[in-house]
């Protein structure tokens, strides 16, 4: 083979590599659910979210892959080691409530990245950073509250708190960073003083079941009541209009009377004292002697 020939096929081989180089440093592939960052010279240029193949200037831009869909997690008060265990973390746990007790506070803050932009260019450290507000933001809200409301009675008040005061410092901070959730995985007091709060929590737990019971015989007597007295109620009105129905007929009766003895004083009184001794004799032997002596016997039945 000659001299010129394999110089020639190196020189295409070079040209080849080249160009293969060239072509693999300039062409990336974005997944969905991803965005890419460009850089050139270390200067941001853009932000591409298109998936699918996408291209660059070789050797000179460098991308970033962010993804955006991905659901991230910090973990305070315990972590998860490698074996995927729970371990306790007293230095992130241990916290100081509102009324002056201490409290074993395990929390759990789930964020996405809004903008690949910001999160990697306006704040140094960013992982770092969020870890040092996310444990902040945990401590003054816990500290606004009683323990008896981080125990039970408020935390999902808490929660919400401590959500809408951390995605307002991540905004403030334009961290690229978006808050979609904060869960207080367990909140307890220190084990010292664990089995007296564990009695306090059984004395209320047994309140709110004497409360429901009181309810619950409260709703199942009342309207029986209502109905008893509705009852009372209807039969006293019931009663009511008789009494004034036959009040009315007797008044009226009266007044018929009083008209028919207007007009016969004496036929109406005869007949009054008829009537009267007819009720007042009945069943009385009655003796009545006419002029010749003699004697009738009446019995008024």
């Amino acid at each position: 083979m000659k001299i010129k020939t394999i110089k020639g096929i190196v020189i295409a081989a070079a040209v080849l590599l080249l160009v293969a180089v060239l072509v693999s440093s300039s062409m990336y592939t974005i997944h969905t659910g991803q965005e890419a960052v460009i850089r050139r010279f270390g200067r941001y240029v853009e932000t591409v979210s298109t998936p699918g193949i996408n291209f660059k200037l070789p050797f000179i831009d460098q991308k970033d892959i962010v993804d955006v869909n991905a659901v991230y997690r910090m973990e305070f008060g315990f972590f998860t080691d490698d074996q995927g265990q729970f371990q306790d973390d007293f230095a992130t746990s241990k916290m100081l409530t509102g009324d002056e007790n201490i409290a074993i506070v395990e929390t759990i803050v789930q964020y996405q990245i809004k903008d690949p932009k910001d999160y990697l260019f306006q704040v140094n450290n960013i992982d770092s950073t969020l870890r040092t507000i996310s444990e902040s933001t945990i401590r003054r809200v816990i500290a606004s509250h009683t323990l008896d409301e981080a125990l039970t009675e408020n935390k999902s008040t808490i929660q919400s708190e401590i959500m809408a005061d951390l995605q307002n410092l991540c905004d403030k901070y334009s961290s690229g960073v978006k808050i979609v959730g904060v869960q207080l995985q367990d909140v307890n007091p220190p084990p010292e003083v664990d089995a007296a709060f564990r009695d306090v929590a059984g004395a209320r737990e047994d309140k709110n079941a004497y409360i429901n019971e009181a309810n619950a015989y409260k709703n199942e007597v009342l309207p029986a009541a209502r109905g008893e007295a509705a009852t009372l109620v209807n039969e006293a009105n019931a009663y009511a209009a008789n009494r004034v129905e036959s009040a009315k007929a007797t008044v009226t009766a009266y007044e018929q009377l009083y008209e028919q003895y207007l007009q016969g004083k004496d036929t109406t009184r005869r007949r009054i004292y008829l009537e009267t001794l007819s009720e007042v004799l009945q069943g009385v032997d009655i003796y009545i002697m006419d002029d010749d002596n003699g004697m009738k016997l009446f019995n008024l039945k």
